[in-house]
């Protein structure tokens, strides 16, 4: 629910600022506003607080600090858990002393490991190359009047090799011997051989064509092929060790640094905001002034802890909210810990607006009963709720995984529900094998049931939406509004009566009163919100109608299900039907959880959120500590 709101306003002496404002970081309940000084004083004596250069320098450090202390946290690892640690503001400046040469060191580390790792990949790649080359080097390597250099060209260009032979022909006088080898699927390799004293001419036809001539590195130039070959194994398994004692080496250092990188980076932005914050103040010679919202619950709390802590130094008290400010109001929703995972579908959302509806009960109902219609299915139920209770498990320290695991959980129990209602177990596996029957209808046979229970729903959700919206307008002062709201429902409701005497399901004699409050809530609709009434009366239907997609999608889902028992049994193979079943199985649950989830979704977002949903307020962002 969205709480009410008090304005603080909090006056002390200068002296104490610094204090005042380490008690409200610590309390992290105020969201502290600017001061809109030039409207509540005068400024001859009341004037923005200035902040001190030694301040700013301050700032400027911590900021620095902060730059450095998450790049570190990229070159570490995360450890798989993390100890909570806290930092100690005495110990911070100390601290930031230690970690500047664990960051040192961490670098030292990681710019060894890409040298290694460099070197490892270039001796991998020359190997590669010499092998492909072993068996004809090795036939020429006795012509010591020779020379034998290696080349390598893209695939692409292989007449290129043409051209090459031709002007190594000219050049040697037709003395040369040119063997080409595939080195893998890009790259072709050439062995050229020719007499030492041909040398430099050829040298420079080799520079003037695309190709690229081998060259070892140093180390290696003048050692016999097998003998480089042997070397280079040899340097790559001592690299693989060196690279991996870094990798442990920097594995250690996160293990015992991560936690306090990541405390000292938190501590840091709070010592920032806390400067960050003095900006927020206007003061006197003498006196300070801050201003904020702040939960109405906790004003006696803060009243409380300032109290004892300044006595009469500081003077905190609410002051009175004007006219103009309701809209700046910030918007804190809280609920109960079972609704609040179903808050993660208002991030799709605006931020509601002050003395709104919280719409987070109502989705918190609706939309796993939705699901569960839909799903409907005891088997498929089951496994969600496992998938479910596993990813909060995993992703425990992911606020937002965790709550769509804790939705998709309470989804997995309506969906099993629905099964038990349906009488399905991984489609009609479950009533073949007599563990469920249906209790309300079979949805393969009763079509129109399903049918009539999907409208009556939508039904029942859209004028709920509009009831909701008649009740927060009353309670705001809206009578107009409300009386609109109110017009729109008894004309939806009307219209709805007339069409179910239409068809049989209501007595006639209700046709007239029903027609005279049809005509009367239409014309005063019409009066109130104009040329657009007509056209949400017909949105408002077509809402309602919009409510068979449970009945479609869940029809199709158990389709499905049905289907993928069958073609099992058809297999002829008890292991193979049970394989081809469980695929098919596998994919109808994918789709159960990615369907059910959009059109659930879209009936809470579009059919009924747009009946009293209003969003454009501002979100409640206390000065806490990280």
């Amino acid at each position: 629910m969205i709480k009410e709101m008090s304005k603080i306003q909090i006056i002390g002496s200068k002296a104490v600022l610094d204090e005042c404002i380490r008690l409200l970081h610590a309390l992290s309940v105020v969201h502290i506003e600017t001061l809109p000084v030039e409207a509540r004083f005068d400024d001859r004596f009341f004037r923005a607080h200035p902040i001190e250069k030694e301040k700013i320098r301050e700032k400027r450090y911590l900021e620095e600090t902060l730059e450095r202390l998450k790049n570190l946290t990229f070159l570490l690892k995360t450890p798989p858990a993390l100890e909570r640690v806290t930092i100690q503001e005495g110990r911070m400046v100390s601290l930031i002393e230690t970690i500047r040469s664990v960051e040192k060191k961490v670098r030292e580390l990681h710019a060894r490991r890409e040298a290694l790792t460099e070197e490892f990949n270039s001796l991998e790649r020359y190997e590669k190359i010499l092998r492909a080359f072993a068996p004809v080097v090795s036939r020429l390597g006795g012509l010591k009047n020779f020379v034998i250099i290696g080349l390598t060209i893209e695939r692409s260009r292989r007449d290129v090799i043409r051209v090459l032979e031709g002007e190594v022909a000219r050049i040697t006088q037709g003395m040369y011997r040119l063997h080409v080898r595939e080195l893998d699927e890009k790259t072709l390799g050439i062995v050229l051989t020719y007499q030492r004293r041909f040398d430099p001419e050829m040298r420079s036809l080799i520079s003037s064509e695309a190709i690229s001539e081998i060259k070892l590195p140093e180390e290696y130039e003048d050692m016999p092929l097998l003998v480089a070959l042997e070397r280079m194994a040899r340097r790559r398994e001592e690299l693989k060790g060196l690279i991996s004692s870094i990798e442990r080496e920097l594995e250690d250092i996160s293990r015992r640094w991560y936690g306090v990188i990541v405390a000292l980076r938190k501590a840091v932005e709070d010592k920032i905001d806390e400067i960050g914050v003095l900006s927020y103040c206007a003061e006197t010679r003498f006196a300070f002034v801050i201003e904020g919202w702040i939960p109405k619950e906790m004003m006696e709390v803060v009243k409380e802890k300032f109290s004892r802590l300044f006595s009469s130094s500081v003077l905190v008290r609410e002051i009175e909210i004007k006219e103009e400010e309701v809209d700046l109001i910030p918007v804190y929703i809280k609920n109960p810990r079972i609704l609040k995972p179903f808050e993660v579908f208002l991030k799709a959302l605006p931020t509601p607006r002050y003395g709104s509806v919280d719409p987070t009960p109502y989705i918190a109902l609706f939309f796993p009963i939705f699901f569960g219609l839909i799903v409907g299915d005891a088997g498929y139920g089951l496994v969600l709720f496992l998938l479910g209770i596993y990813i909060k498990h995993r992703f425990r320290y992911n606020e937002f995984i965790y709550d769509l695991a804790s939705v998709l959980s309470v989804c997995g129990v309506t969906s099993i529900i629905g099964g038990v209602l349906f009488g399905e177990f991984f489609g009609d596996l479950g009533e073949r094998a007599g563990i469920v029957h249906p209790i309300l209808f079979d949805r393969m046979k009763a079509l129109k049931t399903f049918l009539a229970l999907s409208i009556g729903i939508g039904i029942g959700h859209v004028l709920l939406g509009i009831l909701i919206a008649v009740v927060n307008y009353i309670n705001r002062g809206k009578v107009k509004e409300a009386g609109a709201k109110l017009s729109y429902f008894i004309l939806i409701t009307s219209f709805l009566l007339i069409l179910g005497i239409y068809f049989e399901y209501l007595p006639r004699g209700l046709l007239s009163p029903g027609i005279i409050v049809l005509v009367v809530s239409f014309i005063f609709f019409v009066i109130v919100e104009g040329v657009l009434g007509p056209i949400e009366f017909i949105k408002a239907l077509g809402n309602i109608l919009s409510y068979v997609r449970i009945m479609a999608v869940g029809t199709a889902s158990v389709v499905m299900a049905v289907v993928a028992n069958r073609i099992g049994g058809l297999t002829g193979s008890l292991l193979v039907g049970i394989l081809v079943a469980g695929l098919i199985h596998a994919l109808n649950i994918i789709l159960s959880l990615v369907s059910p989830t959009i059109q659930s979704m879209r009936l809470q977002y579009v059919e009924f959120l747009s009946k009293f949903y209003e969003g454009g307020g501002r979100r409640y962002e206390p000065f806490k500590k990280r």
